[in-house]
């Protein structure tokens, strides 16, 4: 009386149960494979859905047009900077008398935040904010838009929801803080000041970090500076901000679960 063969391979790890295990591994494996085939969705800067004038390097911006990071605004309160590289145009140093907050003042800014800024008094400020979901179609539009020789305005350009900052030096610090909860408001800070005239107030829908750097940039004294002279780095990473949010409760921006 004994066992039979397949009971026995079973039991002993036999060339039966061998054959399962492996089947059952090499089905795993491919599954996990399938799995990670699509990377998860991380911070960075999207190529899909900023313009095709834009350059992209990392987490840095050069070009002209619109630029978007990867990832939506999802928390109730996040900040970002975006530091500025322009070696040309270095900051003047504390006490001299074009300083940060002479700089502060000069910031032309309407006070109805729903107004399209079309008459701020520097074209070629940059602009920082956020910005809905844009794709090819949307600058294929704009690109029609600029061909009929129409201006485009902020709501045309994706850059209703930002606010322009003049007279950026070298090593500027542009501070993003949003909440969503309670009063959605967009704040800015200038190298760690405020400027409260620069506050959006008001705002809805699925947002994302955004820049705008105009087919030219404006230094002292109104003139234009060849596009490519400068540039932005995002920072999304807390441990790399230079200046502080302007409050605790606002963390860097986190990739939500659900985008897991």
């Amino acid at each position: 009386m004994g066992a039979c063969c397949s009971c026995f391979d079973a039991i002993s790890g036999g060339k039966h149960s061998s054959q399962n295990g492996s089947s059952s591994t090499e089905m795993t494996a491919r599954n996990n494979s399938s799995k990670g085939s699509i990377p998860p969705p991380s911070l960075g800067l999207s190529r899909a859905m900023s313009a095709p004038t834009i350059r992209l390097q990392g987490f840095t911006v050069s070009g002209s047009g619109l630029a978007l990071a990867k990832i939506p605004i999802e928390q109730d309160a996040a900040y970002w900077e975006w530091h500025v590289d322009l070696p040309g145009l270095p900051r003047h140093p504390d006490g001299d008398d074009y300083n940060d907050e002479d700089r502060m003042d000069s910031i032309n800014m309407d006070d109805d935040n729903d107004n399209n800024n079309e008459n701020d008094s520097d074209p070629y400020a940059l602009k920082f904010g956020v910005a809905t979901r844009k794709d090819r179609h949307f600058y294929k539009s704009l690109e029609n838009v600029e061909e009929e020789g129409d201006e485009a305005s902020s709501r045309d350009d994706g850059t209703v929801l930002m606010r322009p900052i003049a007279n950026l030096r070298h090593n500027d610090v542009i501070g993003v803080a949003v909440q969503q909860s309670d009063l959605p408001m967009i704040q800015f800070l200038l190298n760690g000041e405020p400027l409260p005239e620069c506050t959006i107030n008001r705002f809805r829908g699925t947002v994302y970090p955004a820049v705008y750097i105009p087919p030219g940039a404006a230094e002292a004294g109104g003139d234009r500076i060849d596009d490519e002279g400068i540039s932005l780095t995002a920072e999304f990473d807390e441990d790399n901000f230079r200046e502080m949010s302007p409050h605790a409760r606002f963390g860097p921006l986190l990739v939500s679960r659900g985008l897991l």
